[in-house]
């Protein structure tokens, strides 16, 4: 029996210390333990993060040199067939293309997969960092890409003639994580409050405060709603205090969303998700495929996910006011939310499936 293939994959394999589990953690260890496992070998090195929360580049800089290291050395001295690295933006791009660029320089054939909204702004803000990115992307021998957006975003880093090792590969869920029945039912008429749902990091880049700012909009308005916030980060404190200065009485903090998910989710109406920047949410991902509609801002792979009026409603990043109208309009029309629900279930089910998932990397892989 012939060997089989062995990758080095760089990614998110141990859980963060905090025990707050993010996608590219989710996305790293379904691949590895699904059947992906009999098919090839994989030469395991983990970049997982202490915590979900924003660190500072400092703090991370100190653990990447050992990991290039040792990349390094099993690229010198172990057998290793190809390269698959999965990273989020900044820092882990940097690191993690220096890794490609090695393996292409040592003649590995080499998978990058960009993971992170913020890459967008370190290319608009730094020329060097754009060509980097470039550089890295010409260089490697696939690029995967969440979804046609940010295919159309890394062909346009490089010449026309590279656009063939772009390839899509949208976000995935196991079989779990989706409804046992069809679409949520709804009232015609609302005769209760709307619940209303945040289920992301609790940090300035995820628009938690333009959430807040839209809540009291509501609030102001007389709106017939009830919001609940499920999540951590390093803006926790504030948050608190924004609420109780507020007198934002329609709004709860509730934690973090570890047990009985699916229940929890399940139980809104709407979810609003506010995020500045984004790759491809996972946790969008997750309210949809439990037939949950959303209002979601304009950021990254949402724009492939959410058809505006179809199977939800999409508003401008930082802008507070257009989502409180979005909730309004949903009030005065309910029939759009199970019009919604229906839709987006039929959206994930089709393409976001964790076997969709493990058929598109088990042919990729083979070609490396």
């Amino acid at each position: 029996m012939a060997d089989k293939k062995r990758i080095l994959f760089v990614g998110s394999f141990n859980p963060p210390a905090d025990g707050k589990m993010g996608g590219q953690y989710f996305a790293c260890r379904s691949l590895i333990e699904s059947d992906l496992k009999d098919d090839f070998d994989f030469l395991l090195v983990d970049s997982t993060l202490d915590s979900i929360r924003v660190q500072s580049a400092l703090r991370r800089l100190h653990r990447i040199a050992p990991r290039v290291l040792t990349c390094v050395r099993a690229l010198l001295f172990s057998r290793v067939d190809a390269v698959l690295l999965f990273s989020s933006s900044g820092l882990s791009f940097v690191e993690k293309g220096s890794i490609g660029l090695l393996g292409k320089l040592l003649g590995k054939k080499v998978a990058i997969f960009p993971r992170s909204g913020p890459i967008v702004d370190n290319v608009a803000r730094s020329r060097l960092y754009r060509s980097y990115l470039s550089a890295v992307v010409r260089s490697c021998d696939v690029v995967i890409c969440q979804s046609e957006t940010w295919r159309s975003f890394f062909q346009s880093l490089v010449p026309e003639e590279h656009g063939d090792k772009l390839v899509v590969i949208e976000n995935w869920l196991p079989d779990s994580s989706f409804g046992d029945v069809g679409h949520k039912a709804y009232p015609r008429a609302m005769d209760r409050p709307l619940r209303l749902l945040y289920f992301n990091r609790i940090e300035r880049q995820k628009g938690i405060y333009d959430f807040l700012e839209a809540m009291l909009l509501l609030q102001r308005a007389n709106a017939s709603v009830s919001a609940k916030i499920y999540g951590d980060g390093s803006e926790l404190d504030d948050v608190r205090r924004f609420i109780s200065e507020n007198q934002l009485e329609n709004t709860e903090y509730m934690g973090w969303l570890s047990t009985d998910k699916n229940e929890v989710i399940s139980s809104f109406d709407l979810c609003v998700f506010t995020s500045h920047s984004e790759g491809f949410p996972n946790a969008l991902l997750e309210v949809m495929a439990l037939g949950v509609p959303v209002v979601s801002s304009r950021v990254g792979a949402v724009n492939d996910l959410v058809v505006s009026g179809r199977n939800g409603l999409l508003v401008d990043v930082g802008s507070p006011g257009q989502i409180a109208e979005a909730v309004l309009t949903v009030l005065r029309e309910p029939a759009l939310l199970e019009e919604f629900s229906r839709r987006s279930l039929e959206r994930v089910r089709q393409t976001n499936r964790m076997g969709h998932a493990v058929t598109k990397f088990r042919d990729l892989l083979s070609t490396l």
